[in-house]
């Protein structure tokens, strides 16, 4: 009885302890966290940009007023092999961002104002700096087909510059002389020195997020985007440097992340991204490489989900049971070498509720990506797209009239609130195998559709010659994305060329727009459709009753609805037998319809409501189980049966006793035996 105490004491002072230790160490660990550590004059110390700032002054000076920077965003770096310290403020509105730097350095030569400015100052010693904007996310200052967005400081005049380096020459740090934009950067340096003779410096700068500019090297942001950026700091230095040069100069600092914040009020399931798994699956060519489509790590990344990379030739393991934890998987290239087992795997998936993203490269008929489309009623062609207007056919412009008008492209969004204008793409098409809208794929109900639906007359290019023959495909409706949206919650966006998300391309703001508005709605953050009342007014019906169905609909914010779809559907047995479409009231919100049971076979079944909208996808609620009175529908009727049975079992009866009287032993023989 003592043992039984004691195991039970140390038991109850094991969890007391446990109490302790976690109070404790939880304690300790909230301490020296960062985010709870005291901040200096109010900063923000995470990369997070919230866009409602006050401007400051631009005049070199961080204290100009009160307060002037205490809500920035504070970046700590480091330049020059003596790893001297540098900070960075940031602050930003809706239209502007402003920088504050200032450091310490034994090294300042300022520009020499006696010099023309018309003339080239690129041999110049002197100390100036540059900040570099990575508009193409690929990681490295300019390229030959992107040049990354620049502002130059006491460079060739005092003040700030509208630059960008295009990667290539040795002069790659240029004048953008465009002036049919709104750039207007603008910046002032102040420099003083200390007690011990270092020069302190300070420069403000204020920056245009959307210049507008027609040649394109601006950056072009807006709340929820993000950008990485990087300061050059050059002490006694000239500016003599290709791209190669660019990243080896000591003056360099790592590159930074600016994510615009913005209050947003949308419905979401999840709205910590950093819980959902994409897995990104390349197979490699021309269009379909890392270093061209390192975009769109760079972008999930930053909204700090979870990625994972792979390539087709090297060892994976693509089976229902890897996919089935993933949030989003994202297919690039024509992917040759998935196996039967992959592609029923991914076909699975999707038909389980997944979610995939599809940028296909030109692939023949029966190639392997083509016959994983074919389950969804869609293939690529196996050749590139071209206009009939020669003009247009290194890259095609899609306008928003070509972009069906879906949920997620117009209302607000968790990833940007910006709205496609054009954007840029090259590839093939897509050629439905289905009868488009509401259909059967997967054994369920789902709804195909085109997204981009080009106007104009093309082709496909079968002979690859770039001119339009008798061999070629001529197309009347040349779609090149397509979405599917089925009722068990699977999403497929199939984009017929991976270079819609180029190098190149996806510089241009409206391309970035795009893919971030169709990566969400995939990953399910938004856009659902909520029941506000639900009602099934009988629970048991006899035959020639009817159930009453009514049900309140609303969209994210309490947003009326337009084109929704909403239907009863009878169950019988887990099996869909009746559809039921209810009425739309005149306010689109309240829908009612009534089920009858004459069809009705079983004697029980399930009943739920479904709503489609496309771009939101099939919402279904909670089953609702509905006993019937009486068998109803069979052939015979339930008098005509019970009759029958009750005969059969008069029957039965009179054998039983025939067998009885037959089979039983006298009595007597037992009393003589017993005897």
């Amino acid at each position: 009885m003592r043992t039984h105490k004691v195991k039970g004491l140390i038991f109850l002072s094991t969890i007391m302890l446990g109490f302790v230790l976690t109070s404790f160490f939880g304690a300790s660990m909230s301490i020296t966290s960062p985010n709870s550590a005291s901040q200096l004059d109010q900063t923000i110390t995470e990369d997070l940009v919230f866009l409602n700032s006050t401007s400051p002054i631009i005049d070199g000076n961080l204290t100009s007023f009160e307060g002037e920077w205490e809500n920035a965003t504070i970046y700590n770096t480091e330049f020059g092999s003596g790893n001297k310290a540098l900070t960075i403020r940031v602050l930003a509105n809706e239209t502007h961002l402003f920088m504050g730097i200032n450091y310490v350095s034994s090294i300042f030569i300022p520009v020499n104002e006696t010099i023309p400015i018309d003339e080239d100052f690129n041999n110049e010693t002197h100390t100036w700096y540059t900040i570099v904007f990575d508009r193409n996310y690929d990681g490295v200052a300019g390229s030959e087909l992107t040049p990354d967005d620049a502002i130059v400081i006491n460079y060739r005049v005092e003040g700030a510059q509208d630059a960008y380096i295009n990667g290539t020459k040795l002069n790659s740090i240029a004048m953008d002389v465009d002036i049919s934009g709104i750039e207007n950067s603008y910046a002032n340096v102040s420099e003083y020195e200390d007690d011990f003779y270092n020069h302190v410096v300070t420069i403000e700068v204020v920056k245009e997020l959307e210049s507008n500019d027609e040649i394109g090297n601006d950056i072009d942001l807006h709340a929820s985007e993000s950008i990485f950026f990087a300061i050059i700091v050059a002490e006694n230095a000239t500016a003599i440097y290709n791209r190669t040069l660019l990243g080896e100069i000591d003056a360099f600092t790592p590159w930074k992340k600016i994510q615009f914040v913005t209050l947003h009020d949308y419905f979401s399931y999840v709205e910590d991204v950093s819980d959902l798994d994409v897995l990104i699956f390349i197979s490699e060519s021309e269009a379909s490489n890392y270093d061209n489509l390192s975009s769109i790590v760079v972008f999930l990344l930053n909204y700090g989900a979870n990625v994972t990379f792979n390539f087709d030739h090297l060892d994976h393991d693509i089976n229902y049971r890897s996919l089935s934890h993933l949030d989003l998987l994202i297919l690039v290239g024509a992917h040759p070498n998935l196996s039967v087992d992959e592609i029923e795997a991914i076909a699975l998936y999707i038909a389980s509720g997944g979610s995939v993203y599809i940028l296909a490269d030109p692939v023949s008929k029966n190639g392997k990506l083509n016959q994983l489309l074919s389950k969804f009623g869609m293939e690529v062609y196996s050749s590139y797209l071209y206009s009939t207007d020669t003009a247009i056919n290194s890259s095609i412009k899609i306008d928003s009239s070509d972009i069906e008008s879906l949920p997620y492209m117009m209302g607000t969004n968790i990833f940007t609130d910006q709205i496609v204008d054009e954007i840029l793409y090259t590839g093939t098409a897509i050629n439905f195998t289905s009868t488009l809208g509401e259909g059967k794929f997967m054994s369920q109900e789902g709804d195909l559709y085109p997204i981009i639906n080009l106007t104009g007359d093309y082709y496909i290019d079968v002979d690859d010659n770039g001119e339009f023959n008798a061999e070629d495909i001529e197309l009347n409706d040349t779609i090149v994305q397509a979405g599917l949206e089925l009722q068990r919650g699977g999403r497929l966006i199939v984009t017929s060329s991976a270079d819609l998300l180029n190098a190149s391309y996806i510089a241009e703001s409206d391309n970035k727009i795009f893919f971030l508005r169709q990566i969400q709605w995939l990953m399910k953050l938004q856009n659902a459709i909520n029941f506000e009342n639900y009602v099934v007014e009988e629970i048991n019906i006899i035959e020639g009753e009817a159930i009453s169905v009514s049900v309140e609909v609303r969209g994210d914010n309490e947003t009326v609805l337009t084109d929704l779809r909403a239907w009863v559907v009878v169950q019988e047995l887990k099996s869909d037998k009746n559809n039921v479409t209810l009425t739309m009231h005149e306010d689109k919100i309240n829908f009612n319809g009534t089920i009858t049971s004459e069809d009705i076979k079983a004697n029980f079944v399930d009943v739920s409501i479904r709503l489609h909208q496309r771009g939101y996808g099939y919402n279904e609620t909670e089953l609702v189980e509905v006993f019937l009175e009486a068998i109803i529908g069979r052939p015979i009727s339930i008098e005509v049966t019970a009759t029958i049975i009750f005969v059969i079992s008069i029957g039965l009866a009179v054998l039983g006793a025939f067998a009885i009287k037959k089979y039983k032993k006298p009595e007597v023989e037992k009393i003589e035996k017993g005897k």
